[in-house]
């Protein structure tokens, strides 16, 4: 019998998915499932419990609830050292994540798809030599505040709305950072930049969207996108249409892919992982990309 911790966050989302998980657990009950149900009870709780799931015999770990959640149970599997898979049920209000990989967010017909045990690798994100972890993008500047400034409530509420009202906001108090950005095969990046990401994913806090096909989450490489300072309405003008578009082409945007990439910037440059605060002291980021560190059925 598959041993499975079910990681439930309550207050993620519109809650939509509170109602269903009778469902959902008695379907994988009737699966042949042994089901745990863990529910959250504070910030970094769920990393606790991936990280004890991986390391007290469970063969499956699944969670509902935003892509905070799953940053966190995704970063205690990997910090565990083990690899046990895990399922995603997402009840967040914008889940760029499952968007990218065409998870549902109807609870039971995601359920379905984990009991089909169909395996996908991916890759995860090490922010500064171990310090936090992402699964699907770090970054620095305008935006990077929204998914953590636009409250829960706010969020449950109105859903992308709130992100979108939020980065609107940030957009008016757009700041520039002197930035040095180097790959790991020599490549170099150097200016000042409003925005920048490293990300494992097509979408960003539910504003931007990466139009291309080859993103891929488990090639060992990161997107990696730059917005450099607007310096008349044109420039201005250029950036919103490139964010609405697609910023392939767009001389606003420098976009590249690398395995590794260290950034040279001011102490002060405001960084999250999965929408979450990521400090740093010394405004040196090296972020490195874990190929297949992951296991998702889906």
């Amino acid at each position: 019998m598959t041993k499975l911790l079910f990681i439930i966050n309550p207050v993620a989302g519109r809650k939509h998915a509170g109602s269903s998980m009778y469902n959902v657990v008695k379907r994988f009950c009737d699966s042949g499932y042994s089901v745990t149900i863990a529910v959250t009870q504070y910030k970094g709780h769920a990393k606790e419990l991936g990280f004890i799931a991986a390391n007290e015999g469970f063969d499956l770990v699944v969670l509902t609830g935003g892509d905070g959640t799953l940053n966190e149970v995704t970063s205690g599997i990997v910090e565990s050292g083990k690899h046990i898979p895990f399922g995603y049920l997402p009840a967040g209000s914008t889940n760029d994540f499952a968007r990218t990989l065409g998870i549902s967010t109807i609870p039971l017909k995601a359920t379905e798809h984990i009991i089909q045990e169909i395996p996908t690798k991916l890759d995860m994100g090490d922010f500064n030599d171990g310090q936090q972890h992402f699964i699907y993008i770090a970054s620095f500047g305008a935006f990077t505040e929204v998914s953590y400034s636009a409250s829960q409530s706010a969020k449950n509420k109105f859903g992308h709305l709130a992100y979108l009202y939020e980065g609107i906001k940030d957009m008016g108090k757009v700041r520039a950072y002197n930035t040095t950005v180097t790959t790991d095969d020599g490549r170099v990046y150097k200016g000042r930049y409003i925005f920048g990401s490293v990300t494992n994913t097509r979408s960003i806090a539910g504003l931007i969207t990466l139009y291309d096909k080859k993103v891929d989450l488990n090639d060992g490489l990161f997107e990696v996108m730059l917005i450099k300072e607007p310096k008349d309405p044109i420039d201005f003008s250029n950036i919103i249409l490139g964010l609405t578009t697609t910023v392939q082409g767009n001389e606003m945007f420098e976009y590249f892919r690398a395995s590794e990439v260290t950034f040279q910037m001011p102490k002060s440059a405001p960084w999250t992982c999965d929408g979450e605060e990521a400090k740093h002291k010394e405004g040196v980021i090296h972020i490195r990309n874990l190929k297949d560190a992951l296991t998702i059925y889906k």
